[in-house]
């Protein structure tokens, strides 16, 4: 018996074996058994193959849990902070609050110090100084001075993270490395909020005393934020802001050029 491999290019139902009615132009010797195979498309649209979705890479899933787990340590270093003052933010407390073990703090930071220095990372980005609101510079000086004045207020100095801070600032005065960084980011702090100043009060660009000023300015609303420690905000941190306001723009007004007379009609 002689076995002969038809490929057959209609059958849909894919590998079919055994006999089949002869063709009409078979070309079929007596004897002879045919076996028709389906061509491999009709088999594959058959089964309705679909992609295998795609896995995400390993690395990539270990690192957003790393980054997880390290957001979730700062979070926990900001409350003991909050609760028990730097000196209480040890790691074994931090590592208790964020219920992991000392030994994963260690892992994702190593030192205390260095957790420190992400901690003050996080509070300061979180003031967001930068962020728009800042008011236009064409509006009248009074409403810019007193918009200047609630905006860093709310923004920077009134949020409780302002405390936390400053028991991190406080609190961090033996370890040099921690000093250091502070003190690199709150120059360059200053130095972008002197900027922002000289865009919305231009009069003050043309004076040598305009640092001294802005930094009186920001000392005096660190100074009323660093009394909240011992109590909350009242009634005369308002009248404060107002008199601020006021010397911002009694100087303003001082640097002010004054305005061009106009010539009188012929």
């Amino acid at each position: 018996m002689t076995i002969v491999i038809f490929i057959d290019p209609v059958a849909p139902g894919g590998f079919v074996p055994g006999p089949h009615p002869p063709r009409a132009q078979g070309g079929r010797h007596s004897g002879e058994t045919p076996i028709y195979i389906t061509p491999v498309m009709h088999i594959l649209e058959s089964m309705n193959l679909q992609p295998a979705p795609t896995k995400p890479a390993t690395g990539n899933r270990h690192a957003e849990r790393s980054e997880a787990t390290r957001a979730q340590l700062i979070q926990a270093a900001i409350q003991v902070v909050r609760d028990k003052g730097y000196q209480g933010a040890s790691v074994f407390e931090v590592a208790k609050a964020a219920g992991l073990t000392p030994g994963a703090f260690q892992h994702h930071f190593g030192t205390k110090a260095v957790l420190m220095m992400r901690v003050v990372d996080e509070l300061v980005a979180a003031s967001d100084y930068n962020a728009p609101g800042w008011p236009a510079a064409d509006l009248p000086l009074a409403e810019r001075a007193r918009q200047t004045l609630q905006l860093l207020w709310q923004r920077i100095y009134e949020p409780e993270r302002f405390l936390v801070a400053w028991q991190v600032y406080m609190g961090c005065g033996a370890d040099p490395e921690i000093t250091r960084y502070i003190a690199g980011l709150r120059q360059t702090q200053q130095d972008q909020l002197r900027q922002r100043f000289l865009t919305v009060f231009p009069e003050l660009s043309a004076s040598p005393d305009t640092p001294a000023l802005i930094d009186l300015v920001m000392s005096t609303l660190r100074g009323m934020g660093l009394v909240r420690l011992f109590g909350p905000a009242d009634a005369a941190m308002a009248a404060q802001l107002d008199q601020l306001a006021a010397l911002l723009v009694q100087r303003c007004e001082r640097l002010a050029p004054p305005p061009t007379p106009r010539r009188k009609a012929p």
